[in-house]
């Protein structure tokens, strides 16, 4: 079982990101962003890991709202603005995105072939590491 199941986030700060790096296991694959929310600065993965909420059309004809994509959104503690984990792009339109960085998950022999200076977050899925490349 892995330390980070889906659902589960932590926050990682290394030397080049001081506000710190938030990691998300959605749905089993890993996503990271910056942890600073370009509204005015919030920390952006404090916030709730959620859904949202979108129109829809009823049976009747009828405009709904129905909740969506849960687990798969970021919502700043500071004005609740909502962000794609999975892209870092708001939810909403606007040109506003949060920096998101690349991850992988890679088996200890893997890491003693990469460079060094490489930020880490340790895992135990087979003994392996999430990499975040900044």
């Amino acid at each position: 079982m892995s330390s980070y199941p889906p659902g589960s986030s932590t926050i990682v700060y290394p030397d080049k990101v001081k506000s710190g790096i938030g990691v998300f296991n959605v749905g089993g694959e890993f996503y990271a962003l910056k942890n600073t929310c370009p509204h005015m600065g919030g920390p952006l993965c404090k916030g709730r890991v959620r859904g949202t909420t979108e129109a829809c059309a009823k049976d009747d004809e009828r405009l709904g709202i129905q909740w969506v994509r849960d687990g798969e959104i970021i919502a700043c503690p500071w004005h609740h603005w909502e962000f794609e984990i999975r892209t870092g792009r708001t939810i909403f339109s606007s040109r506003q995105r949060v920096r998101s960085y690349p991850v992988t998950v890679e088996a200890p022999e893997t890491m003693e072939r990469l460079k060094k200076g490489v930020e880490t977050v340790p895992v135990s899925v087979e003994d392996a590491q999430i990499i975040l490349e900044i």
